[in-house]
């Protein structure tokens, strides 16, 4: 199966469509390790962008033209005019997924396991169980339509989704949804943004065969921090499967280690208009953070709950 990446610069505001098409695409350093643990899997990837990439270093990972699915001009004024580049990035991922019926899977995620081969399925993320921002479960607001009945349902839907047969052409409808919606000014609240995952759920609930796997299998982790933040990067970190937030139960790093296929990380989310994580910080990960022992293992081949922690510099050189 294909897994459908993007990553794209956003433009300045001194940026005309083609300096900013023609300039050097700008790499985290986070995201070393997040084609690596795609390398160490075996994946079929394909990174999507409106940049050029002239060092590439992973033969197995393709980077393809994201203006030969919405031009540049297009994406360049959109982002000019207030729109967020994580709606760009919605918008080329789903559409590129239905054709090929691929997995849609953002940047700040890293593989710890071959994904499932189901035909058809969807990730969920923690929900708040307490507090005023608690979802309230009921017909307004219906949970996770899970077929086999395994558990109820009552999270919060995410990527990453795999696109199948049954649900390529309404994700391809979605696609051309948001696109258009490129095209229109920007709206100050984000009904827009929440309006995709809540058709996310509703092409969910029309999916029969699809599986739905609770957060542990995908998105382990809350998105609750503010920019720049995450539970992965703590030290000590508060992942033992005790700490509890809101009603909700963080999962130590050894149940992450068993069940998570994958971990994404928040602290460079484009909606929360975060900067890429820099160097020193990189560097200097605690070594009981979930975010140093995934390196590790993707890196370094060590197990992800071993105590020894080998050093970062090589990783660098």
């Amino acid at each position: 199966m294909k897994i459908i990446l993007f990553w794209s610069n956003k433009p300045t505001e001194s940026s005309s469509p083609t300096s900013w098409r023609g300039s050097e695409l700008r790499f985290s350093p986070f995201h070393e390790l997040v084609f690596k643990a795609h390398e160490k899997m075996g994946n079929e990837v394909e990174v999507w962008t409106y940049q050029k990439v002239t060092y590439w270093e992973y033969p197995s990972i393709k980077i393809k033209d994201a203006s030969s699915m919405l031009n540049y001009e297009i994406v360049h004024k959109a982002l000019t005019n207030g729109h967020s580049i994580a709606h760009v990035a919605d918008a080329i991922r789903l559409k590129r997924a239905s054709q090929v019926e691929g997995v849609v899977l953002d940047m700040d995620a890293v593989v710890l396991k071959p994904l499932p081969e189901y035909d058809s399925w969807f990730a969920t993320m923690p929900s708040k169980k307490t507090g005023g921002f608690a979802p309230q479960w009921g017909e307004n607001k219906p949970p996770m339509k899970v077929h086999d009945n395994s558990w109820d349902g009552k999270e919060l839907t995410a990527f990453p989704i795999k696109v199948g047969p049954n649900t390529s052409k309404q994700v391809h409808d979605l696609a051309i949804w948001i696109m258009k919606k490129l095209e229109t000014d920007p709206k100050a609240s984000s009904d827009e943004w929440n309006s995709v995952l809540w058709t996310v759920k509703k092409i969910c609930s029309t999916d029969t065969t699809a599986k739905v796997y609770q957060p542990i299998y995908f998105c382990p982790l809350p998105a609750w921090l503010g920019e720049g933040k995450c539970y992965s990067m703590e030290t000590p970190t508060r992942l033992d499967g005790k700490t509890e937030l809101f009603g909700h139960t963080l999962p130590s790093i050894d149940e992450i280690s068993e069940k998570s296929f994958v971990v994404q990380h928040f602290f460079e989310s484009a909606w929360n208009k975060a900067d890429s994580i820099d160097e020193h910080t990189w560097k200097n990960l605690g070594l009981d953070s979930l975010l140093r022992k995934e390196y590790d293992y993707i890196i370094n081949d060590t197990e992800i709950k071993t105590s020894q922690r080998p050093t970062l510099e090589k990783f660098f050189e």
